[in-house]
């Protein structure tokens, strides 16, 4: 028997209401708590499904990557995002919602959603012909026909390998200058296996 209980009267009852009080008042944080949980599920399932499907739609010209030769569509894949190939989160889809749904930052979360249902929806080959036709390459060129008409005077299907490697330096993320980004992409193409050392070699600069 302790102190506090000789001071207490015999005929008065330890409360145990406090205990109680205790038990109930965990088992409503944890009830809080599942319901913060599923309700953030909820949500979250929600947003994703409210972001639509980004499709395709251009007005101008614009060539398909089944015209362009391998090496010119990889020069592209080098200066932006060389893992594209592999990756579930690639620079080049991400980029491909900026320009074709308006989204606001490369990075953010509708943007990365709308990466990923296009990954999920569209081939590699379709979302580098979209992103391809979308983007802007400097000196008001948008889309590669343009920028093929605007830098080389030629249509785009007849683009080479080294002029591919200039335009591609527009796009590139670290905005490198024209001559070390042109000798990047051909490198980065060299490493990757999509351009042979010999051919890289042979290759001038255009101008």
């Amino acid at each position: 028997m302790t102190i506090a209980d000789m001071a207490r009267p015999a005929n008065e009852p330890v409360s145990v209401v406090p205990a109680r009080r205790r038990g109930q008042r965990v088992a409503v944080g944890v009830s809080m708590a599942l319901l913060l949980v599923a309700g953030g599920t909820v949500a979250s399932t929600y947003y994703y499904d409210s972001v639509p499907l980004v499709e395709s739609g251009i007005s101008y010209p614009v060539v398909a990557v089944t015209e362009l030769s391998p090496a010119v569509v990889n020069a592209f894949v080098a200066a932006v995002d060389a893992d594209f190939y592999d990756s579930g989160d690639s620079l080049i889809t991400r980029r491909y919602a900026v320009v074709a749904a308006g989204a606001d930052e490369e990075s953010g979360l509708r943007t990365r959603i709308l990466a990923n249902k296009a990954e999920s929806s569209y081939t590699k080959e379709e979302i580098l012909d979209r992103y391809l036709n979308r983007a802007d390459y400097g000196r008001g060129a948008v889309g590669l026909v343009a920028a093929a008409r605007t830098y080389f005077n030629k249509p785009a299907a007849q683009l080479t390998v080294a002029e591919a490697a200039l335009l591609a330096v527009q796009l590139h993320p670290d905005r490198p200058t024209p001559r070390d980004g042109w000798n990047q992409v051909l490198d980065t193409m060299v490493e990757r296996g999509w351009l042979a050392a010999a051919e890289r070699s042979s290759l001038t600069f255009p101008g």
